[in-house]
Formats: structure tokens, C-alpha cells, sequence
């Protein structure tokens, strides 16, 4: 956002330069603000709140955009987090430093041991955000109608609802199939309620129907 600007920065920017917003005639009342500086601004603020976990830190030397430009101070970057993940994960650290140097002065194909911590670095979720959808399904799923859910049942509504395909990609009729074919029956064979009660009919209906 600071080097390029975003989409609505680049749409108000036009509208300043036309001097007009939704027919609207813009005028400038206050002192132009430093787009540059504000942005830096919100930068600095977001880095000073959102410190970078050590796990962040142990993973960005996975990631060759965060590789220093000169060859000389790549020599030792990344060899210490690079260690440290793979004693987290109970992979040999040594082995994986070693696939490291080559990896990144080498330009070699990363080694078995590298491979399992790149793979493994893909699984962490960078924010709490699936957290929060867990919860918002959560919530949705174990209402107040369908509290006697048990754990095992919660928990499979769960999975499908968070890892599941969208609903109109999805065919029911395999699994429909193999649950009749396992003995259990649909709801619809069996009529559910109290019977109705039938009346004997009286003349005045022929009129009101």
C-alpha cells in the first residue's frame, strides 16, 4: 500500500484530479496529507502491536523473498531459525542446515529433511481467522434446537461444514446409498404425528370449498 497504493486509493486519487466525486465538486479545505508518511505511520503502529511470533521467525528464511540481495550476507542467514524448526518438529538439525546452505548459495533442490520442514510450514495458519470461523460453525451447528447432539455427530457436522465442498458441488446420492444399503431407514417411510382425525362431512362444506 505505501509503494503502489491500493484500488481506493487510485479511484480518489482520480476523483481529485477531475475535481468531482458523484457529481459532487471537491474543494480542499485542509492542508495535503503526506500518503507516504501516513501510510509508514500505520506501518510502524501494526509492528508495534503485532510483533512477529517466534515461529514467524523461524519460518521466513523458508520463503526466498525474505533472502537478503547480497550473496555475502546470505552466507549465515536463516541457519539458527532453520535449526531451531527442526528440533520443534524432532527432525534432525544438523541435516537440515546443511540442505539449507545448499538450498539457498547452491541454488540446489531442497533435501528430504528440508522438504518435511517447507511442507510442514505450510500448515500453520498465519491468523486466528479458521479459529473464528470454527466457532461461528460452532455456534451455528449446536444451537439451541439441536443441543442434544453428541460429540461424535458435532464434531463430523463440523468437519464437513469447515473442509467440505460448497453445496451445489456436492452429490448426496453415493452416500444416501450406502447409508439405505447399511440397514438404516429414510425418513420418509414412516409417517411421523398423531393420525388426523377423520369427520363425517356436513352440507355446508360443499359450500365453502
Amino acid at each position: 500500500m505505501k509503494a503502489s497504493g491500493g484500488k481506493s486509493t487510485q479511484k480518489a486519487e482520480q476523483r481529485i484530479s477531475t475535481g468531482l466525486f458523484k457529481d459532487v465538486e471537491l474543494s480542499e479545505s485542509r492542508p495535503k496529507i503526506n500518503h507516504l508518511q501516513f501510510n509508514q505511520s500505520i506501518i510502524n503502529s501494526l509492528k508495534k502491536r503485532l510483533p512477529e511470533p517466534d515461529l514467524v521467525q523461524m519460518l521466513k528464511p523458508l520463503d526466498k523473498r525474505f533472502w537478503p540481495q547480497q550473496h555475502s550476507a546470505r552466507i549465515l542467514y536463516g541457519e539458527t531459525e532453520v535449526r531451531a524448526l527442526a528440533k520443534t518438529l524432532g527432525e534432525p538439525a544438523r541435516e537440515a542446515v546443511e540442505e539449507f546452505r545448499d538450498f539457498k548459495l547452491q541454488n540446489r533442490a531442497p533435501g528430504k529433511t528440508l522438504v518435511k520442514l517447507q511442507t510442514a510450514s505450510l500448515t500453520y495458519l498465519p491468523s486466528s481467522a479458521e479459529c473464528e470461523r470454527g466457532f461461528s460453525a460452532v455456534n451455528s451447528t449446536d444451537s439451541k434446537y439441536r443441543n442434544k447432539l453428541r460429540e461424535q455427530s458435532l464434531s463430523s457436522l463440523l468437519f464437513v461444514d469447515l473442509n467440505g465442498p460448497p453445496l451445489e458441488q456436492f452429490d448426496p446420492l453415493p452416500f444416501v446409498s450406502s447409508w439405505i444399503k447399511a440397514g438404516h431407514r429414510p425418513s420418509t417411510s414412516w409417517v411421523t404425528g398423531r393420525k388426523a382425525k377423520t369427520e363425517d362431512p356436513r352440507p355446508l362444506w360443499s359450500l365453502l370449498i
